[in-house]
């Protein structure tokens, strides 16, 4: 028999069986993971088509009790701010006016404290700001019954949260980097023992590259995916071009980071469409100066048998987003 204390902590308990849905401009990906102490298992996967505006239907196997639903959010606002001293009521009445937002009441605000100072210390709190129309939209994309939504987020700062779960301690403890290529915008984030240290989000993403690739080749969009991915053409030169400013803006951050952190930023983790495509990875690796990698986000889970159908197997990056949407929930609750 339970004590009134396990009990008790298990009605404090947040959920344990989610189903992450990272929707995005062409498909939806979805992962259903369960938590039981310190062990995740993957119970489903699928990749389903982009609903468009009206209720999804999930397969049986990923309907959980509870949906962490993830969104390029390419109109939302995501901010690192520094507070001086610890992040008290006063600190906490700031973050509105510090993001600069023309008018807040349009927004839905959400913040994490990420580093609590303390005497003359600073506290850094990571702050996003979503247009309350979109936030609305998020939500009707489940239909009464389960999963209930439970979260939404960012997509690029949920495939962080997935690298953070797959990646060693020893890592975690160095300087990094993480870039998520959506279809539309990319995220950058710089890393320092385990903390984050700077976020930035360019409107740049995989399109851009699929886009030039089709105008140069004269060839339709998935031709392009697959000459992207496996370099049966040589594009690096498209690539080279597209990536450039991007680039710099990235060096520049990472230097200023390394300057005001002491540190070395000595590994740089690439998901997204271009985390496939050598040619980019390349480019990133001689302009950034650092080793690149990429990862699988089940790295540390337990995969069910017959959870990966086969055309995502060896593709399982492609679910870092929604993976990454259970993990927050697993960690927050």
């Amino acid at each position: 028999m339970k004590t009134l204390q396990e009990l008790l902590d298990g009605f404090r308990r947040g959920p344990r069986d989610v189903v992450g849905i990272d929707v995005g401009s062409s498909a939806v990906k979805a992962v259903r993971l369960r938590s039981n102490g310190d062990e995740i298992s993957v119970v489903a996967a699928s990749i389903l088509p982009k609903s468009n505006g009206s209720a999804l239907e999930l397969p049986s196997k990923l309907k959980a009790r509870h949906a962490a639903l993830t969104f390029t959010g390419q109109s939302a606002i995501v901010k690192l701010l520094s507070f001086p001293g610890a992040f008290d009521d006063r600190a906490e009445d700031k973050v509105v006016d510090n993001m600069g937002l023309d008018d807040p009441d349009r927004y839905r605000i959400s913040y994490k404290i990420v580093s609590e100072g303390q005497a003359r210390g600073e506290s850094r709190v990571l702050t996003v700001a979503w247009p309350e129309e979109e936030a609305a939209t998020a939500v009707e994309l489940l239909p009464l019954g389960f999963p209930a939504p439970f979260s939404y987020e960012i997509s690029g700062l949920a495939t962080m949260t997935s690298c953070f779960g797959s990646v060693n301690d020893k890592t975690l403890n160095s300087a990094l980097g993480i870039i998520d290529f959506g279809d539309t915008t990319t995220t950058y984030g710089l890393f320092n023992r385990g903390l984050i240290t700077l976020v930035r989000r360019f409107n740049f993403g995989t399109n851009h590259l699929l886009e030039r690739a089709q105008s140069t080749l004269g060839v339709d969009r998935e031709t392009a995916q697959g000459i992207i991915t496996d370099g049966s053409f040589d594009i690096s030169q498209s690539i080279s071009d597209i990536l450039e400013s991007l680039l710099k803006q990235m060096i520049v951050s990472r230097d200023f980071v390394e300057r005001r952190e002491n540190c070395r930023v000595g590994q740089l983790f690439v998901a997204g469409g271009l985390a496939r495509s050598q040619d980019a990875l390349e480019e990133i690796r001689s302009a950034m100066e650092v080793d690149v990698e990429f990862w699988n986000p089940f790295e540390n889970m337990t995969v069910s048998k017959d959870a990966i159908p086969p055309e995502l197997e060896g593709k399982e990056w492609r679910l870092a987003a929604a993976t990454g949407a259970c993990l927050g929930v697993f960690e927050d609750t």
